[in-house]
Formats: structure tokens, C-alpha cells, sequence
């Protein structure tokens, strides 16, 4: 008698603890269907592990467990029933998807494709039309994202460098045009849309935000989980414990796969203590898995007409780690790092895929999908020691001289651009940076298309630490201006970027050969339905021809932004080099 009385409360000791776990995910499945993305493991560790705890010490409830917890054999059928009658969402009725890759060239995308490892991209390729983008210098990612999304040059645009907001925009971009045309927008980090602002939609702002607003304010979890884990947690006031990020989490879109895997790289960073490296890497694959999740949650609770989602992993990876993608480029590569890394960026193209393949699930066939790089990739010099200029003490000495400027590296070239003074006045000052020698520091021209912007490089680029520690460039320190960096970033922008459409009204296998950054921004517009305005100076590659009015830029004028943080995130901007 006893022994079925300990067998009695053991089987419903087991129930207790299997409840948490099932009232969680049913929970979880009602509010977002795609949480158990990994059923097993869910199951493994949230019923069946706490099941077995509470049955070990059975006989602690043997006298009270068969009439007080009899009702969990009620509970549990009525829980499995919510888990599978949960329906499942419909197509999201997108009118247009564009999907934002940075840093993407089409000689990795066309290998990859070639080996069957992308199988979204080479539908959209097979189904569709594609160009080879041709970027814009200098190529900075904000500028660059601007000019596609707006169709107007820097000069008109004023996104210039990158401290930038989304305010300091001159004219408008493609989802204010939309949602003047009554439009509902969903912009998933675009480059320079921060601070978000109220729409009929959603707005995710992308790495360059200081803080983690959002719009609506129920997905700012996605940037304090990121801004968490790339500043100081003071520094960006993290709201949350990482345990009330994941619950605010789950109802927009977290799975468990992605909470199982940020769990797994907490637990390696407390024991293992990885390098730079290695979290980098790493961290670029979870925040992927978040961005995924959220977006694609997002596309069904909002159901935008206009989508966005821009996947940054192939520029940040590429700045890191070419030189491990292409060894074949360099020389004396590390074996132990090559190994390790070398995989990474294709990775990063396959999880790219992977999204995009989830996305695609997620609309319908009279979707337009549009896939834009800002610029490629390339391999950078291959030099064990490489001098770089560096850019504070130069914006510190211009700055007083002529008021605001922005000073922007990207490699081993500098962007300088005077907010108030002329050109002249930038040159004589420049022209004052002399070294021991008598000689010039930089070199430097205008920019192609730009009148106000110049292009600066050493004049003496030889990597001499002897020279730089004791010389001196227009009466300071040249290491104030310069330094000798012995594992330089081996990646660097190329001008060549990827351009694909896939829609009802693109034809299908067309090579349009190379198209200009300024037509991507008609191409949107008129691909939306859109008729762009007559002041878009580029082709309208796609869609009909058909022209607006004259003008749209007085849009601007009637916006209403949010609040957020002043600035923006600067530890990301040296951890990918543009910054000291």
C-alpha cells in the first residue's frame, strides 16, 4: 500500500513539474507560433528534467499529492490541445520585401549558388532580374543606404559620415514617400533610422543607434539585448535582467532555438573567456537569429505593405576576416586562425540565405522582393605592418579651425568633409599638416560626385614605428595622426555591389548588366507602385515609367519624430574601424 502510495505521488510529483514548462510554451505557441522551432529540446529541458526532480523525492507528497494535484491530469490534455490548435498565420500580404545584404558581392553569391548552398538567393537570381550595382565614394554604409533609399545624392540627401540621425535627412526616403501614399511600413535596420518615429507599422533601427528606442516600443528588447552586448551595460541603460528581455521577447517573435543559443554563449563566455575574435563572430550569429525571429513575427502582426530588412553580418565579417575567407591572397596566414575563422563569412551568406528562405515562405506571389548590397568586397593589401591614419586629433584640430566637420576612415582612407567652411579654407588648413621632412602628411582629392568632400590618403605610407614614435606632423605628434597596425583589417569595400529584383512585374533570367546607386531609389518607388518624382535624377530600371510630381522633399517637413539618445554608437564604429 505504501509502495503505490510513493508510486501515486512520484507520477503526479512528475506532472507538478512538467506543468511550468507546458503552461509556458502553450503560452508561448498562442502568442507566437513559430517558439518551438526546437520541440525536443524544449521539451527535454523546460518538462522532462524538472519532471524528474520533483519524482526523485516522491515520497515528500505521498500523502497529500493524490487529491491535490489530481487535477494536473485535467491540465495537461487541455495544455497539449493549445500547443497543436494553435493556427498558423496566413501569407503576409507584403506589396514589396527589400532585403538589404551589406557588404555582399556576387563572387561569393555566385560561387555559393553555383555549389546549391543558396537556394533563396538563387531564386530570386533564377526568377528575376539582376545588375551589378555600382557604388558611390566615398563608400560609408550610412551615405550609401541613404542614397538608395531616397534616390538623391549625399550633396541633397545630407546624410554625409556617421554621426548622422535620421533627422538630419533633407529629403525623404522610400518609406515616408509609401506612407504619404497611405502605405503601411516596416523598416527592420535600415541604416540611419534613428530615431524611430510613430508609423502605421514598425520601425527597427539598425547599429548605428546610441539607445534602444523603438517603434512600437514593445520591440525595444531586440536593441537592448544588442546594445547590452557591445557597450557597457551603464552606458546604454539597460532596462531589463537578460530573464525579462527573453520574456518580452517571446511574444514578438523569440524561439527557443535562439534563447537556447544565447543561454549557450553566456555560459561559454563565463567559462571559456573567448577572444575579440571569437565573440565577434559569435555574436554576429545570435543577434542574426534575433533579427530573423523578430522580423519575420513582425511581417504577421503588423502586416506591412512596404518591408525592410537589412543584414549587416557580410560587411562586419569581411572587414575581420578575409584574409581567413581568401588565404590564397595573403601571405604567412595563421593556420590556427584560418581554421577557425575561415568559414565565417560564407556562414554568414548561408544564414543570410537561410532568412531570406524564411521570408520568402512568408509572402505571396504578387510580393515584389528586391535584394540590394550598398558595395562588395575585396581583399586589402597584404602587409604584416600597415600604417593607418587616424581620424580624433584630425576632427579636434579642423574642428577649431573651421567649425563642424566630419572625419570618417574606411581602411586606409580618410573622408573629410566641412559642415560650414569652404573647400579652399579645408585644403590650407590640410596643407598646414607637414612632417619633419617638409613634406605634405596627406594627399587628397574631390570626390567623384561630390563637391564638398575629399578623398585623403598618407603621402608616406611606409610603416615605420621608429618614424612614427618620434615624428612630428605640423608641430604635434605624428602618432597623434598616425599609427602602425600590426593585424589590420584585411577586407575593404569594392565598388561592385548586387542588385535583384523578383516580382509580377520583373522579367525573369534578365542580366541588366551594371546599374548606378542612383537608380535604386526610382527603381523602389516605381516597383511600389509608386510613380517617383521627376526631381530623381536616376533610371527607373523596373516598373513603369511613368513619372510623379516634380518634387516630393517638402515631405520631410510634416514628419514627427520620437525622442532618443543623442549621438551615436561609437563603440561600434571602432570595432568595425572607422573610428579610432
Amino acid at each position: 500500500m505504501k509502495s503505490a502510495s510513493l508510486k501515486r505521488a512520484a507520477v503526479l510529483a512528475a506532472l507538478l513539474g512538467a506543468l511550468p514548462g507546458l503552461g509556458l510554451a502553450s503560452w508561448a505557441v498562442w502568442v507566437n507560433p513559430w517558439f518551438l522551432d526546437r520541440p525536443v529540446l524544449y521539451l527535454g529541458l523546460a518538462v522532462l528534467v524538472p519532471s524528474l526532480l520533483l519524482a526523485l523525492p516522491a515520497q515528500l507528497f505521498a500523502r497529500s499529492a493524490s487529491g491535490k494535484l489530481a487535477f494536473a491530469l485535467v491540465l495537461l490534455p487541455l495544455w497539449s490541445l493549445a500547443l497543436v490548435l494553435r493556427p498558423i498565420p496566413e501569407q503576409a500580404p507584403v506589396k514589396m520585401m527589400v532585403f538589404g545584404v551589406d557588404g555582399a558581392t556576387f563572387e561569393i553569391l555566385d560561387a555559393r549558388i553555383a555549389d546549391g548552398e543558396l537556394p533563396a538567393f538563387a531564386q530570386v537570381k533564377e526568377q528575376g532580374s539582376h545588375a551589378v550595382l555600382q557604388s558611390m565614394d566615398p563608400m560609408f554604409s550610412p551615405l550609401l543606404w541613404t542614397t538608395m533609399a531616397s534616390g538623391k545624392p549625399p550633396e541633397d540627401h545630407g546624410i554625409r559620415g556617421f554621426h548622422v540621425q535620421a533627422t538630419a535627412a533633407k529629403v525623404p526616403r522610400l518609406w515616408d514617400v509609401a506612407e504619404a501614399e497611405g502605405y503601411r511600413i516596416g523598416i527592420y535596420k535600415w541604416l540611419v533610422s534613428y530615431p524611430p518615429r510613430p508609423v502605421d507599422g514598425f520601425i527597427v533601427p539598425a547599429w548605428l543607434a546610441p539607445g534602444p528606442e523603438t517603434w512600437p516600443s514593445e520591440l525595444s528588447f531586440v536593441k537592448e539585448l544588442e546594445l547590452s552586448n557591445r557597450l557597457k551595460r551603464k552606458n546604454v541603460a539597460a532596462r531589463r535582467s537578460g530573464l525579462q528581455l527573453a520574456l518580452a521577447g517571446i511574444p514578438h517573435g523569440l524561439r527557443v532555438g535562439t534563447l537556447w543559443e544565447a543561454m549557450r554563449w553566456k555560459i561559454r563566455e563565463r567559462m571559456e573567456h573567448p577572444d575579440d575574435d571569437a565573440r565577434f563572430a559569435a555574436l554576429h550569429r545570435l543577434r542574426g537569429q534575433i533579427d530573423r525571429d523578430v522580423f519575420i513575427h513582425s511581417l504577421n502582426a503588423y502586416n506591412p505593405d512596404l518591408a525592410t530588412f537589412t543584414w549587416f553580418a557580410t560587411d562586419g565579417l569581411a572587414h575581420r576576416f578575409w584574409k581567413y575567407h581568401q588565404p590564397e591572397s595573403f601571405e604567412d596566414v595563421d593556420y590556427e586562425k584560418s581554421m577557425a575563422y575561415g568559414d565565417s563569412l560564407t556562414d554568414a551568406y548561408r544564414q543570410a540565405d537561410s532568412i531570406l528562405g524564411e521570408v520568402l515562405e512568408r509572402l505571396g506571389p504578387e510580393t515584389t522582393v528586391v535584394i540590394l548590397s550598398d558595395h562588395g568586397f575585396k581583399a586589402m593589401p597584404d602587409e604584416q605592418l600597415q600604417l593607418v591614419p587616424l581620424t580624433d586629433r584630425l576632427k579636434a584640430r579642423l574642428d577649431a579651425e573651421l567649425g563642424p566637420v566630419q572625419v570618417s576612415r574606411l581602411g586606409i582612407r580618410l573622408s573629410v568633409t566641412a559642415e560650414q567652411a569652404s573647400l579652399s579654407d579645408l585644403e590650407r588648413q590640410l596643407a598646414l599638416l607637414i612632417d619633419d621632412a617638409g613634406l605634405p602628411l596627406y594627399t587628397w582629392e574631390l570626390l567623384p560626385g561630390s563637391s564638398d568632400t575629399l578623398g585623403l590618403v598618407l603621402a608616406d605610407e611606409s610603416p615605420d614605428p621608429e618614424r612614427v614614435a618620434r615624428g612630428r606632423a605640423g608641430g604635434e605628434p605624428l602618432s597623434d595622426y598616425v599609427m602602425v597596425e600590426d593585424e589590420p583589417f584585411t577586407g575593404d569595400h569594392d565598388p561592385a555591389g548586387v542588385f535583384m529584383a523578383m516580382g509580377p512585374d520583373v522579367p525573369v533570367g534578365k542580366d541588366m548588366g551594371q546599374v548606378q546607386m542612383l537608380d535604386v531609389g526610382p527603381t523602389l518607388q516605381a516597383l511600389m507602385g509608386i510613380a517617383p518624382a521627376e526631381d530623381l535624377l536616376g533610371e527607373i530600371l523596373l516598373g513603369s515609367q511613368l513619372r510623379g510630381p516634380a518634387s516630393r522633399d517638402t515631405l520631410v517637413q510634416g514628419l514627427e519624430w520620437g525622442s532618443g539618445e543623442s549621438g551615436v554608437d561609437e563603440a561600434a564604429l571602432r570595432a568595425l574601424g572607422y573610428f579610432d
